[in-house]
């Protein structure tokens, strides 16, 4: 599978070797489409820069209202990969931005707080059913409400990032329900990203909750060895080859497989690394999801690895 943030490249990737899209990152098209952060559109008035308020009231001209503006850009982002790669399934990651990138975003600095580490912070699940991002996070459900309904692309499916315990995750699900994404319902599949330990530990009550599971081996890798990838001093430390992340990565597909859950990895490891991938597939993961540029190196890399565990590799559909 590929991964794919940018919509405008999404008709170039289709026709590389692909069973559909396993990471569509939803916070590249808010940033560089959008670019407003979600509750400045939905709470516009509380805003308090003169300058930010004017460039919102710009860019959302001819618009019902600033939050249309959201729901409309955000869908039809999303509803071009969607689009480009159907009736495979692409499954798009909600939001994942962190607090100093949320901030960023016009309008940011009235609703983020200051953290000192965001990367294990405010993000993810933990922001949906908080009241602090609560009307941001019922936008982004509309658009993919917007995508399925409207549009007529089911192939989308949506994926939880970051979600630390199972009754976050029941939050969570309530309230995309409570936004008329409820799981199963028009066949909506909803998968949960697997890259905090407690994920693995926590992964047959999680099974329960969800259609599958995404590993995210940069997370993953950074929280097993407690390593911040992005300094300069420790950064020497993090590597997804580790022993412990092996078997963080061998015990999640275990857990998986074990519920009937379809379980895939979209970090950056296979990418990287080819011994990474072959253990990946020798564990019996079921989809690999690669940025493009890595996509046929990998394929053939795989296609290797399938012969030489005795069965007929798959090609991917092109």
């Amino acid at each position: 599978m590929a991964n794919i943030g940018n919509p405008d490249t999404a008709f170039r990737t289709r026709f590389l070797p692909n069973d559909g899209v396993g990471l569509a990152r939803m916070e590249f098209i808010v940033a560089e489409h959008i670019r407003v952060h979600p509750m400045a559109l939905a709470h516009p008035e509380r805003v308090a820069d003169p300058a930010a308020r004017a460039e919102i009231d710009r860019r959302t001209r001819g618009y019902v209202s600033p939050a249309d503006y959201f729901v409309r850009e955000l869908s039809e982002g999303v509803g071009t990969i969607d689009a480009a790669f159907w009736p495979k399934p692409v499954i798009v990651r909600m939001s994942d931005f962190k607090t100093n990138e949320y901030a960023s975003l016009l309008g940011g600095a009235d609703f983020e707080p200051r953290e000192d580490n965001p990367m294990i912070g405010f993000r993810g699940a933990a922001r949906y059913a908080h009241p602090a991002y609560a009307d941001g996070f019922a936008l982004e459900c509309s658009a993919m409400r917007r995508v399925r309904a409207e549009m007529g692309l089911s192939n989308l499916r949506l994926m939880v990032p970051f979600c630390r315990r199972v009754q976050e995750a029941r939050a969570v699900l309530s309230a995309m329900a409570g936004q008329g994404l409820e799981r199963g319902r028009d066949g909506l599949e909803i998968y949960v990203m697997c890259e905090i330990p407690n994920n693995v530990i926590q992964i047959d009550a999680l099974a329960a909750l969800f259609d599958g599971f995404s590993i995210g081996s940069n997370e993953l890798t950074e929280l097993v060895l407690g390593v911040d990838r992005d300094s300069e001093i420790v950064a020497f430390d993090f590597d997804e080859r580790d022993p412990s992340v092996l078997e963080m990565l061998r015990q999640a597909i275990i857990g998986a497989k074990r519920n009937g859950r379809h379980v895939g990895i979209c970090g950056q490891a296979p990418s990287d690394y080819p011994e990474v991938a072959r253990y990946l597939v020798e564990q019996g993961i079921d989809s690999i999801s690669l940025n493009p540029d890595s996509v046929v190196a990998t394929v053939r890399n795989l296609v290797e690895v399938e012969r030489g565990l005795g069965f007929a590799p798959r090609t991917p559909a092109g």
